[in-house]
């Protein structure tokens, strides 16, 4: 599997450490029922650390275009055929704008969702700096983010697990 770069400014840049999986579709059907299956939009969420209906549903935004996501079998449909330039280059602007710290760059950010009684908003906190960056409220992908928060408990669990595995390959090192 080819891993490039997350990031359009540091795609030159080989020792950068942030990385994801180059994307890969497939167009399936014929006539009015083609559809783009992004095979390894999964494998691309999790290196971006977002939830993986969030990228079909940007591309579905952006290409006015119904975009689906099946949880349980991973599989993610944009109805037309698109091309992988087209898509990549809409992944870059979804990193962009939801990925990446306006502040440093870094793409080690958390959605925050902030709820008030008057408004609500969607936030990223960055870990590299402590930028707080708000996400524009007009976009729908922010409304849809709103509506499908990613969830917490999952990502703490995934968070003790990864640091479980680093004091152990620490362990293992120093034996």
């Amino acid at each position: 599997m080819a891993l490039e770069n997350i990031g359009a400014s540091n795609r030159n840049d080989e020792f950068y450490r942030y990385k994801m999986p180059m994307m890969v579709i497939k167009t399936e059907g014929k006539g009015n029922g083609i559809k783009t299956n992004i095979v390894n939009n999964v494998d691309i969420a999790k290196a971006l650390g977002r939830p993986a209906s969030y990228t079909t549903k940007y591309f579905g935004c952006q290409l006015g275009a119904q975009s689906k996501f099946d949880e349980k079998t991973g599989t993610s449909l944009v109805n037309g055929s698109h091309s992988t330039p087209k898509l990549a280059s809409l992944l870059e602007a979804f990193i962009k704008r939801y990925v990446q710290c306006y502040g440093c760059g870094n793409p080690e950010t958390e959605i925050i969702i902030i709820n008030t009684t008057k408004i609500q908003m969607v936030n990223l906190k960055c870990a590299a700096c402590g930028y707080i960056s708000e996400c524009d409220i007009r976009d729908k992908l922010t409304t849809f983010i709103l509506k499908n928060p990613p969830d917490a408990k999952k990502e703490a669990k995934d968070k003790k697990a990864m640091r479980r595995a680093e004091k152990e390959r620490l362990k293992e090192g120093e034996v």
